[in-house]
């Protein structure tokens, strides 16, 4: 953002004319407002430098609607920019100059909707030609006269209180200008609109703008269309909201604007005063020199104190919440829990969801079970009978070991496995995985992960693993297309120990003759339980500390499905152009059959045949021909 004149325009412009104060900053406005009330001199000059520089615009005649934070008891609050705001306010005209996207994730209260309402009012102001869009989830929350949230009511507030002189022509008249329509509003003087919609697939369509302002862009239903419905339209969107999880505002400040401006509370000079920090042993640190009166309240009672900081101060314990400040703590009391505070304090994208898997559980999880791989390389096999020939050690392969083979290259005959298997279309947008665990330990001993494999291949790559331990149990996910072609791979491949689907509406859960689980929406959900259960009780032991990570990105729907919350936003380091938790979801079948095996041999063990019949008398000599055979070779044998 330049000056008219050519000089950049920084900060120091603002802190050159205006003070910061509220009560100066009033006693100023008020000074600027006489010096041009009858000079048409000064009028010129204000006018000529509020069109150079938009913080000198903003900080001497631009107003909010503030009922909560107000000075002098009335909702008429002069809007003085604390540093950030002036640094986002600069950084938003880049990206308007410079037509690119912008993202602001936001705490509560940081008055990032002005911001980004004031940038498209200076430009609409000043600057000639430009065509804005304004979109929010309702067409009440874009243009309402009667709601003051509306993003036209915060516009048509601030020209009510600037003065004749600096309105446009039509504007000095009020609320009366005839370039002021529902949803539009057209600068007669340079030509220059304001539209709003609210949100459709189809933004904008048909037009072109200079730039378009998403507010709160997490709560829209239609995001994604938005997302791709908008991206002809313009060369620049400003993308505005709190977190709501892992969703299409994750994806857009991850992935999509290249320019993402966050505003933590604790760059807001209010907010962070009193910043600290407790460690777990207790200790304290002060992040700035602050002294003062502020309000406590201890966590689930009514009574607020007023205490001395930091003399008299309780500190709080700083737990998933490293920076903590005596306003933050306060609100937090105000918060119902800690998803609350995630998402309107936090920018926590993850917090902000309420995740199925406990975050504390998975963390102690990591620490005692977690290692390093004790192999990393890829399985050498037969292309025509899948048979394994030999494991080839090298830092970029596939297949990761937490399990050392003998000297033959093999595993114990003794040890029993079961392979799960999570299928992708292999295009790169998510990762094809397998899952390897000891049957009867419960330790996960082997993962393999490719996002570029396709299914057919994978299958052959799938039954050469479990081939590689022992003929290990195998159970997949097939549904959809990618699960029918590694289904029909596996059965051509001839392999025989697969899970079989069990019919779920019959006493007993029959066994089917459909190989595979057809993962939908309750099935997922039931095996997730499982899995979940399972590592928590220690019956499934994982290694895999991305495996255990990823747990953290499934969150539990209100339906009480669970879901996960970053299906296309995740950059993975592995390869995949997105994370969709595939190793959860082997890593659950492998579970899935871990428990169906040993249910199986417990009511096979526990099963006798009738005395006297057939199958008994049979049992009862081949007992007596183990032990004849024993008595020849020896007690070892």
């Amino acid at each position: 953002m330049r000056h008219a004149l050519g000089e950049k325009i920084t900060t120091k412009h603002f802190d050159s004319y205006v003070p910061r104060d509220p009560f100066d900053n009033v006693r100023y406005r008020n000074k600027m407002l006489r010096l041009a009330s009858t000079d048409v001199t000064a009028q010129r000059v204000m006018f000529k430098l509020c069109s150079e520089d938009p913080l000198f615009y903003i900080n001497t005649f631009n107003y909010s609607f503030s009922p909560k934070d107000s000075i002098y008891g009335t909702p008429l609050t002069p809007f003085t920019l604390y540093d950030f705001q002036c640094e986002t306010i600069l950084d938003l005209l880049d990206c308007v100059d410079r037509g690119i996207d912008g993202a602001l994730p936001k705490s509560r209260g940081v008055g990032a909707s002005y911001l980004g309402i004031n940038v498209i009012e200076w430009c609409w102001h000043f600057r000639p030609l430009l065509a804005f869009l304004m979109v929010s989830r309702m067409e009440k929350l874009v243009d309402d006269s009667a709601n003051s949230d509306a993003l036209f009511y915060k516009i048509d507030f601030m020209h009510r209180y600037q003065p004749r002189w600096l309105l446009p022509t039509g504007r000095e008249r009020g609320l009366n200008d005839p370039g002021r329509k529902l949803l539009s509003l057209r600068n007669a003087d340079n030509q220059s609109v304001i539209s709003g919609e609210a949100t459709t697939e189809n933004i904008g369509v048909g037009g072109r703008r200079t730039m378009i302002f998403f507010d709160e862009f997490a709560l829209l239903k239609q995001g994604p269309q938005a997302l791709s419905g908008s991206r002809d339209v313009t060369n620049c969107r400003i993308f505005n909201s709190t977190p709501r999880g892992q969703n299409h505002f994750y994806e857009v400040c991850t992935k999509v604007a290249p320019k993402v401006m966050r505003l933590h509370w604790s760059r807001h000079d209010i907010f962070a005063q009193g910043l600290y920090t407790r460690e777990e042993d207790g200790t304290i640190t002060l992040l700035d020199d602050f002294r003062g009166m502020v309000r406590f309240r201890a966590k689930g009672e009514k009574e607020i104190q007023e205490l001395m900081f930091p003399d008299d101060y309780p500190f709080q314990p700083t737990t998933r919440f490293k920076l903590r400040s005596p306003w933050f703590d306060y609100e937090c009391t105000r918060c119902a829990n800690e998803k609350e505070i995630s998402q309107e304090l936090e920018i926590d994208f993850l917090g902000s969801e309420y995740q199925f898997f406990d975050a504390e559980t998975i963390l102690i999880l990591k620490k005692k079970y977690c290692i390093e791989p004790e192999l990393v390389g890829d399985l050498e096999f037969d292309p025509v009978t899948f048979q394994p020939r030999r494991f080839v050690e090298h830092e970029k392969g596939k297949l990761k070991l937490w399990i050392t083979p003998g000297m033959n290259g093999r595993f114990p005959t003794d040890r029993r496995f079961v392979l799960g298997a999570d299928v992708s279309a292999g295009t790169g947008a998510s990762h094809s995985c397998a899952c390897v665990v000891d049957r009867d330990t419960g330790e996960k001993v082997a993962v393999w992960k490719d996002p570029n494999t396709l299914p057919d291949p994978f299958a052959n790559e799938s039954m050469a693993i479990a081939k590689y331990f022992n003929m290990a149990h195998m159970v997949w996910d097939r549904s959809g297309p990618t699960g029918e072609v590694f289904t029909k791979a596996i059965v051509r491949g001839c392999y025989g120990d697969i899970y079989y689907r069990r019919n779920e509406k019959k006493i007993g859960r029959e066994i089917t003759d459909e190989p595979g689980v057809f993962l939908n929406t309750n099935a997922k959900s039931v095996i997730l339980h499982e899995y979940r259960e399972a590592i928590t009780t220690h019956r499934y032991i994982n290694r895999s500390e991305t495996g255990l990570d990823e747990c953290l990105q499934f969150i539990k729907q209100p339906d009480g499905s669970v879901e996960h919350s970053a299906a296309a936003n995740a950059t993975d380091p592995d390869g995949a152009r997105t994370a969709h938790g595939d190793e959860v979801i082997a890593d659950a079948l492998a579970c899935l059959g871990m428990t169906d095996r040993q249910q199986n041999k417990k009511q096979q063990e526990s099963v006798e045949p009738p005395v006297g019949s057939l199958a008994h008398r049979m049992k009862r000599r081949a007992a007596e021909e183990r032990a004849a055979k024993s008595d020849d070779l020896g007690k070892h044998w």
